[in-house]
């Protein structure tokens, strides 16, 4: 026999304060691994799959000399990580999101309660990987964001039902206008390369490569 259903944690959860940047960073480490903040309200994050983690995983593996090469020629300094918050705005709501992949400008000193970890505008690529229960978040809701905090590139990855190998790579640049024009989409068993792109980085990834692990 079902339990009844206690709609005592909804009735909290409508009353919870708006978070800031100080309440968020009084949260304890494993409840803020699990959120993103929008708008000054929580938003619980699901863990990835193992799918999804490796295909991050070799995404940022596969970035990191390019970006070395690109860093080394330009004289310039980029970091290449997974699974980093990027603070979208402070005020007058606190946002922020922490995408899949994320390149950044490196930052050299602490920047307040945000320390060195990177606002939207130090990135230069953000990549999200569609899982079941992102499919909108990653399609439309953080296009829009990224678009209006001007991330100049956005690279979105759809998986084989959701949870399996990478079966498209659709490349959004930034115009002028503040939105994002898809500069191309990669699909599986049509195009030899997942990626063939030349910004912000010149880089090219096969199918295989984003596969390594699954």
């Amino acid at each position: 026999m079902a339990e009844p259903f206690d709609q005592g944690e909804f009735k909290r959860a409508a009353f919870l304060p708006e978070i800031t940047l100080e309440l968020y960073h009084q949260l304890p480490e494993d409840v803020c691994m699990q959120v993103e903040v929008v708008d000054g309200w929580m938003v619980r994050c699901e863990s990835p799959t193992y799918s999804h983690q490796t295909i991050a995983h070799n995404f940022v593996s596969l970035l990191r000399d390019p970006v070395k090469n690109a860093d080394r020629k330009e004289r310039t300094c980029h970091r290449v990580v997974a699974d980093l918050d990027m603070l979208i705005a402070e005020a007058p709501k606190f946002h922020f999101r922490r995408p899949d992949v994320l390149v950044y400008r490196c930052v050299e000193y602490d920047r307040g309660t945000w320390a060195r970890k990177p606002y939207a505008s130090d990135c230069v690529l953000v990549i999200e990987i569609v899982s079941a229960d992102s499919v909108t978040t990653d399609t439309r809701d953080k296009r829009a964001e990224y678009a209006a905090a001007g991330v100049p590139n956005y690279w979105i990855v759809r998986m084989v039902n959701n949870d399996g190998p990478a079966i498209s790579v659709e490349q959004f640049r930034l115009t002028l206008d503040g939105g994002y024009i898809s500069e191309c989409l990669n699909v599986r068993r049509r195009d030899f390369y997942a990626i063939d792109a030349f910004e912000p980085f010149r880089l090219r990834i096969t199918w295989e490569q984003l596969d390594d692990g699954l």
